[in-house]
């Protein structure tokens, strides 16, 4: 669990006051999913004050019965007092949800989501601080975990913990504001690790985007490949499971992440079309020790994310 009491002081004035320690921070969650959520909790439990934006009043009641939240709203309020925004909403919500945030936060707020993509949602921050119509800080972010189910019902403070957090700070951010986030993304047990949005979004769709599509794919081939009165799920053991887990995640969310990401999807997949005809040609040669070098390379690759 996460230490309470946790002030993420050090900061210079660019900031609002409860980054610099002269009172006890305080952040609204906009969207109460699995990771908003998990943000709401792992954050009450650092010792914020959270609010919370979520269309749906069930979410909010059962945040506030987990005593995550001080107070929740099912539309956004005309004014937040905080120090924090983490935008949690679904993808195609995000550019209004940064753009609804103008006039509507102190001046050195920091705003962060969690998209799955980078590129438009920093595009869009761009395009308002040109404008020069906001006083609030964003930092695009992404958290490299989650779970094939959703909803608030299996948020986690924990959630984060030991796994990546991509941040994606424009070149023009301030370093106080990119550390003080840097700050509170550690205090949840997560890695950070900075990208270019652009190049996060081509890396993601090889370790994140493809293997949902293949996910889908192998549970569809295996579907096919069964004969009348011989359902070859009924063998699916361990290793179909673990890997076709993640084709339970939500169809609505996967169809604007595969078709908004499709380019950097379409190259990661020649790359593996590539590989895998590589060990097809392995198994037509009959060429036993170059599918296991295969492996043992594999098992090297591994090694570096475990």
């Amino acid at each position: 669990m996460l230490t309470d009491g946790y002030s993420p002081s050090g900061t210079k004035g660019n900031l609002t006051p409860g980054w610099s320690g002269l009172r006890t921070p305080k952040a609204c969650i906009i969207g109460l999913g699995l990771i908003g959520g998990s943000w709401a909790g792992a954050l009450h439990h650092a010792g914020w004050e959270v609010l919370a934006v979520d269309p749906e009043k069930a979410s909010i009641d059962e945040a506030l019965s987990r005593g995550w939240l001080e107070e929740g709203w099912t539309s956004m309020p005309h004014f937040l007092e905080v120090d924090l925004v983490v935008l949690a909403l679904p993808l195609q919500q995000l550019t209004y949800g940064l753009e609804n945030l103008v006039g509507r936060v102190p001046k050195g707020t920091i705003v962060t989501d969690v998209g799955s993509l980078k590129k438009e949602i920093c595009e869009k921050s761009f395009e308002i601080d040109h404008r020069g119509s906001s006083d609030f800080f964003f930092v695009g972010g992404h958290p490299m975990t989650g779970s094939e189910l959703s909803g608030f019902r299996v948020a986690d403070p924990n959630l984060f913990r030991g796994y990546p957090y991509v941040l994606t700070p424009a070149a023009g951010c301030p370093q106080d504001v990119v550390q003080a986030l840097v700050k509170v993304v550690q205090h949840l047990g997560a890695i950070v690790v900075f990208r270019e949005p652009v190049d996060h979004d081509l890396e993601v769709a090889m370790v994140s985007h493809i293997p949902h599509f293949l996910a889908v794919s192998l549970t569809l081939a295996a579907q096919d490949a069964s004969k009348e009165g011989e359902p070859v799920l009924e063998l699916a053991g361990r290793s179909f499971r673990d890997l076709t887990r993640i084709a339970d995640s939500s169809p609505e969310m996967w169809k604007e992440i595969m078709v908004r990401n499709a380019d950097a999807i379409l190259g990661g997949l020649t790359l593996w079309e590539h590989k895998i005809r590589e060990m097809r040609e392995f198994l037509q040669q009959g060429d036993g020790e170059s599918v296991a070098e295969a492996f043992r390379k594999a098992h090297l690759v591994r090694e570096c994310i475990k």
